[in-house]
């Protein structure tokens, strides 16, 4: 699996995910999949491929900025110290005129540094993969938790000291009635179809 759109040559490894000792299955987006998959779990994740972040502009705005849409606040990530944040939602969804999420066909994952004010992409995804949600282990280590079209799960490890992601996958299909990325985004009063 290569979610991510130009990733250089990747090391290709057989082996699960360390971060079934971070309380990761604790998160809602795991609990949201358990009630319909009771053996969902993180330890059951196999990492696919390490490679290099591979690090692009980006035109998104940032918190605080001039043009920047408050609709976006509560869904910023930050890192433990408050000076990062991922943002994958302000290029993927916009609210139509009737109050409702309108979606693109891509979706963009932004790291922003708050403190320089600088924003870099670091996966960009076609309509076939998707990021629901995230979160930080410290201040330079983040987790992005995401879905498929077919509706396999998978994370994506960002190790920004290393400038490293490793690319873990689900191996089996989740019974899925409702994504994630809907229920996120309705229980911050975003009304979805």
């Amino acid at each position: 699996m290569n979610p991510e759109k130009d990733v250089e040559t990747p090391k290709v490894e057989n082996t699960t995910t360390s971060t079934a000792n971070d309380s990761i299955d604790l998160l809602p987006w795991f609990q949201y999949y358990q009630k319909e998959n009771t053996d969902f779990t993180s330890a059951l994740f196999n990492l696919k491929q390490t490679s290099p972040i591979s690090f692009q502009n980006s035109s998104v705005t940032i918190l605080n900025e001039k043009g920047f849409n408050e609709i976006y606040k509560p869904f910023l990530i930050f890192n433990k110290s408050k000076n990062k944040y991922l943002d994958f939602d302000s290029y993927q969804w916009f609210l139509q005129p009737d109050g409702s999420a309108g979606f693109e066909a891509d979706q963009q994952v932004v790291l922003v540094d708050y403190k320089k004010k600088e924003a870099r992409q670091v996966a960009f995804f076609g309509p076939s993969y998707w990021i629901e949600d995230a979160y930080w282990k410290g201040d330079s280590v983040a987790v992005l938790l995401g879905n498929t079209y077919e509706k396999v799960p998978f994370m994506m490890k960002y190790n920004f000291n290393k400038n490293e992601v490793q690319h873990f996958e689900y191996p089996d299909t989740l019974k899925i009635e409702i994504p994630y990325s809907k229920v996120r985004l309705r229980k911050h009063g975003i009304k979805v179809e």
